[in-house]
This record gives structure tokens, C-alpha cells and sequence, in this order.
């Protein structure tokens, strides 16, 4: 080999390495200097631990500012996956100290989609001798750690399950929706009633502080430089309910399927409203068995069924007031027009029977009214064009929701003449069906909460409020309330002086001689209502009575419903008469 070949080879490897120091210099560049801040935030996720601090809670209060439902300190335990991966005897301990198998356990913690460096909630509210047992053996349990979070209280004696809602851990399912952003696996979140439609104002911000650990993830120390955040603590709700009023509403329904409802009709404020059967809504404070969750749901009571918005029964009697406003909207009656009932009447070949078998005599509307007489109430359908009638009944607010600010309202239903050809066929429904609709039987089915909201509108002759049950929501650190609107609303379809007639009829079935509801008139007050039985093919009857008080000037507007109760007036009104009594002790007092 000449000395130039020489030369050359040794230029050509000299380029190369010169090349190779400079790829590589290039490289120590790059990740020492333009990746500095990358790398160092990872490396710190060995060393350093974000520690999230709950924020409180928001509280729930009546009316009066008294708490209806409270906080007090619970502790979980979690996992952090970069600790446990390969940790067969920390798994082991574990499953002793919690009373889990390993597999579980296991199954939580290497879970990939949410990091290795994210806690894991292993188990919600455990006991004083658990903290204790993971305390003493915390050198045996690297990345095992235990935090408080809220865990619910209702001291005040309120029930109200299906008012409040309960907490759970959020879902796999909740923590993809976009409504759950900020959420993070072991979250509490709410799951019912105003937990869960208020939870962005309960929530809070949750804080965060820093802290240094070693190898076998132990603190070292507090890392005050990075910053901490302190929790912000969820609002408080105000509610409009009134705690005693409530108190005595649920004692009188105890033992019943049913429940009431009873609202400001110059504000459509909830004062009292329960659903029975309920349960006891610290039942959901902890966790509990799958066998006892089934337990309750199973019940053939159905316990965590809401049925003052969720059941929809026929209405029974007190849906013939909404028959009564459209024949006289729609003038196809006058209080001069009457009829004869001698305990039936009869279409083609069938007979329809009324209540009282020896019948009422000559009626008119407000005797009809008075007196609950079917037989009326038949021949003045025949008068009333069907479609008017279903078209006023959605007028009323039959057929759609009441907008009440919980979670899970149904709509019951108002048939319509597309609704009956659909189901019956064009030529597949008759007269008489329109006989049973006239007394809120066959097709119609209606919530308590919907016969509420016409009460308060007859009580005010067309205007009403939609019900609520916040009445404000306040700043939990300056105290401030955000007091929510109230706007009304106007029948513009029914003349008052239609709605003053129907007045006078339930004014008389409470204080008439042969009024339905006179037993109401005991309590002092001058009241009016509507009694109502609804024909139950499964078994007793249901019970209802709706109205409003002072007949004068009313307050209040209510609904009582007893499933299998019997008749309204033998089972419905005795409850009236009793929350009334209370709701104006003093006056009656005075």
C-alpha cells in the first residue's frame, strides 16, 4: 500500500470519528441542555409525590340554615402502581391488613390505562385498627398510603334519601364522560338527588402539596419550594325545605307506599316533599356488601324509587277539575247546566257506574265538584271535544316534566288523538274509553309532583312557579349567596274567572256538607281540595288529595298520594289534615 492510500485511509477515518464525537456531542446537547426541563420533571416523579389534599364538601341546609346534611372525616387507602409492581409480599400483607384477596388488590393497582404514578383507592373508609396495622408496618409497605376524604352525616333527623342523593366512587364510565373532566380514579362523586345534580357546586377545588420520598417511596421530607395549593371548599346549598314540616311529613307517611308534597304556591318553593318507602340515606356512607345493595334493590317495596316524580298513576277524581276548566274555557258548560245521577249512566250497552251506587240527585258543577259525582262528570265529557281536553290537560302541565331541580322526572302521559290511533287504531277506540278519561282513569297517568303544580295554579288562578328545592347556593369561604331566581309563569289560555269557579267547587269539598274532603275542615283554616280514588286493577285502590290553604290568599299548595291507599278521603286526607295542623299551628293557636 503507497503512502497516499495510507493518508487517505487515515483522513477518511479520522472524518469519521470526528463525525461519530460530533453526533454524539450533538446528542449530550440535546438531552443535557434542550431536554433538561423533560428529564428532570420525570426523574423528580421517582423522588418527588404530589399528595392531593379533598377539598371539604359543600353542606346542605333548610331554610333556616339548619344542616341537613354534614361532613366528618373517613380514610381510604391507596396504592401508587410504580411501588407495587413487583411486590408479591407487599400484596400478600396487604390482603391481611384490608381483608382482600391478593387478586384484587393486584387486579387495582396494575390497571395501565391511568399510570404508574397515580394513587389507586384499594379500599374506601376503613377502621382505626387498619390505619394502625398499615402505621406500624409503613417500612414493610412502600407505596401504600392512606388519605381523608369526606364521608357524608345527617344529624338533623331529615331522611329525605331520595332528596339527597348519596356519594359513591366514580366509574370507569364517569371518568370518560366530558361532564366529568378533572376527575381522577378513587374520586367520590355524586350519584343521586342533589349530589349529583349540584356536584360541580359541592365539589370544591382539591389542593396539593409536594413531598420528597426515597427508594422504597417513604417521605423524606415536605417540598415547600414547589408550591403548595390549598383546597377550596365545595358550596353550601340552601335549601327551601322546612326541616320540621319535613320531619312531620315522613313520621305520618312512615309505613305507607305514597308520600306528599307540599309547596309555596306564591314562590313554587318545596317546603316538605318524601317518597315511601325510603331508606336511611346513611346506608350509602359506606361501602357495603354486594348481597345488602341487592337487598335493597330488590325490595318489593322499591325503597330507591322516587314516586313523587318517577311513579305515574291514574290521577282518579282530581284530574275531573281539569275537565271542569276546559268545558268552561271552552263554553260548553255554565253553572246552570245540570243532570239527574241515579248511580250510573249508560253508553249504548254499557253501564258506567258512579261511586255512590244510590247516586247524587240533580248536579251541577259545583255540586258535581263537590260531591266527586262520576256521572257528571261523563255526560260533560260527551260535551268537550276530546282534543280540547288533552290539548288544556298540556296547557296544565300534564304530559311533560315540571323542571323540579332534581335529577330522574318522568312525564307521565296525556292521550291525545294521535296517542289512542297509534295504540287502538283508527276506528279501535271508543266513547266509553273517553268515559273513563273523564275520571282520570284508562290511559292517563300523571306524577304527584305534576298534581301539585296544578293545585298552586288553580290556588293563583293561572299563574304559578316552577318547584324548586335550592333556594340559594352560598360561598362556603366568604358566606356570600347566590340566591337563585324565581320567575312566573302564566296560564294565558284559562280566564280567571274559570279558575275562580273551579275554586269555589274544591272550597266546597272541604267545607260543603256533602263534601269528600270536610274532614279537613277540623283544622280551622278555610281550605280547599280535590279527593281522589283511582281503580286499581292489581289491587286496592290508589288515594289521592290535592289543594291549597288559606282559601283566602293561599300559602301553600299540596299533593298526598297513598298507593293501595283505598279512597282518597278515607286514606289521603287524614294525612292533610295532620301536616296542615302543623303548618299552621300558630295561626290555629292564635
Amino acid at each position: 500500500m503507497s503512502e497516499l492510500e495510507r493518508k487517505n485511509k487515515r483522513q477518511i477515518l479520522e472524518i469519521f470519528l470526528i463525525a461519530i464525537f460530533s453526533i454524539l456531542l450533538l446528542r449530550f446537547v440535546y438531552l443535557q441542555i434542550y431536554l433538561q426541563d423533560y428529564y428532570h420533571h420525570e426523574s423528580e416523579k421517582n423522588s418527588v409525590r404530589t399528595i392531593v389534599v379533598p377539598a371539604t364538601r359543600g353542606l346542605i341546609l333548610d331554610q333556616n340554615r339548619e344542616v341537613l346534611v354534614d361532613n366528618f372525616p373517613a380514610y381510604s387507602v391507596y396504592g401508587i402502581p410504580y411501588d407495587l409492581q413487583n411486590a408479591d409480599s407487599v400484596f400478600t400483607l396487604l390482603s391481611n391488613i384490608l381483608s382482600m384477596p391478593v387478586q384484587e388488590i393486584k387486579s387495582k393497582i396494575l390497571e395501565p390505562r391511568w399510570g404508574v404514578f397515580q394513587p389507586i383507592k384499594l379500599k374506601r373508609h376503613v377502621d382505626f385498627q387498619t390505619l394502625s396495622a398499615i402505621e406500624e408496618l409503613k417500612l414493610q409497605l412502600p407505596g401504600v398510603e392512606y388519605h381523608v376524604e369526606p364521608r357524608r352525616a345527617y344529624p338533623s333527623g331529615v331522611k329525605a334519601p331520595h332528596i339527597f342523593g348519596y356519594l359513591g366512587e366514580i366509574s370507569s364510565e364517569e371518568l370518560t364522560e366530558s361532564s366529568t373532566n378533572g376527575y381522577n380514579p378513587g374520586d367520590i362523586i355524586g350519584k343521586q338527588g342533589l349530589e349529583k345534580a349540584f356536584e360541580d357546586e359541592f365539589r370544591g377545588n382539591n389542593g396539593v402539596y409536594y413531598i420528597e420520598v426515597d427508594a422504597f417511596g417513604r417521605k423524606i421530607r415536605d417540598i415547600i419550594e414547589k408550591g403548595n395549593v390549598p383546597a377550596v371548599p365545595g358550596n353550601h346549598i340552601i335549601l327551601t325545605l322546612d326541616k320540621a314540616l319535613q320531619i312531620k311529613l315522613e313520621q305520618e307517611l312512615e309505613g305507607m307506599k305514597g308520600g306528599g308534597i307540599v309547596l309555596n304556591v306564591k314562590t313554587g318553593e318545596i317546603l316538605a316533599i318524601t317518597s315511601k318507602p325510603d331508606y336511611d340515606p346513611s346506608f350509602f356512607a359506606r361501602p357495603r356488601p354486594l348481597e345488602t345493595w341487592e337487598k335493597l334493590a330488590t325490595d318489593q317495596g322499591h325503597p330507591l324509587y322516587h314516586r313523587m316524580l318517577q311513579s305515574f298513576f291514574p290521577p282518579g277524581s282530581t284530574y275531573k277539575l281539569v275537565l271542569a276548566l276546559t268545558a268552561l274555557q271552552e263554553n260548553k258548560v255554565d253553572l246552570d247546566w245540570k243532570i239527574t245521577c241515579n248511580g250510573s249512566y249508560t253508553l249504548g250497552t254499557k253501564r258506567f257506574n258512579c261511586w255512590k251506587a244510590g247516586g247524587h240527585g240533580e248536579m251541577d258543577l259545583l255540586n258535581a265538584i263537590e260531591q266527586s259525582c262520576n256521572v257528571y262528570f261523563y255526560q260533560l265529557m260527551l260535551k268537550v271535544p276530546f282534543s280540547a281536553w288533552s290539548r288544556y290537560g298540556k296547557m296544565l302541565g300534564f304530559g311533560k316534566s315540571t323542571g323540579i331541580d332534581l335529577p330522574g322526572e318522568n312525564c307521565g302521559l296525556v292521550p291525545d288523538n294521535d296517542f289512542m290511533n297509534r295504540k287502538y287504531g283508527r276506528r279501535g277506540w271508543t266513547k266509553g274509553q273517553l268515559l273513563n278519561l273523564a275520571v282520570g282513569q284508562g290511559d292517563l297517568l300523571v306524577t304527584p309532583i305534576q298534581m301539585a303544580v296544578l293545585a298552586m295554579i288553580i290556588a293563583n288562578e293561572g299563574t304559578y312557579y316552577q318547584p324548586h328545592l335550592v333556594k340559594s347556593i352560598q360561598n362556603a369561604t366568604s358566606g356570600k349567596e347566590n340566591i337563585r331566581g324565581i320567575v312566573p309563569l302564566e296560564i294565558t289560555g284559562i280566564s280567571r274567572k274559570n279558575f275562580q269557579i273551579v275554586k269555589n267547587g274544591m272550597y266546597r269539598v272541604v267545607h260543603g256538607s256533602h263534601g269528600t274532603g270536610r274532614f279537613l275542615s277540623s283544622i280551622g283554616i278555610l281550605a280547599a281540595g280535590k279527593t281522589g280514588t283511582a281503580e286499581n286493577p292489581h289491587g286496592e285502590p290508589h288515594a289521592w288529595f290535592i289543594g291549597f290553604a288559606p282559601y283566602q290568599n293561599p300559602e301553600i299548595a299540596f299533593c298526598f298520594f297513598i298507593e293501595n291507599g283505598g279512597t282518597g278521603s278515607g286514606a289521603a286526607v287524614p294525612v292533610a289534615q295532620k301536616i296542615l295542623s302543623t303548618y299552621f299551628a300558630g295561626l290555629i293557636k292564635d
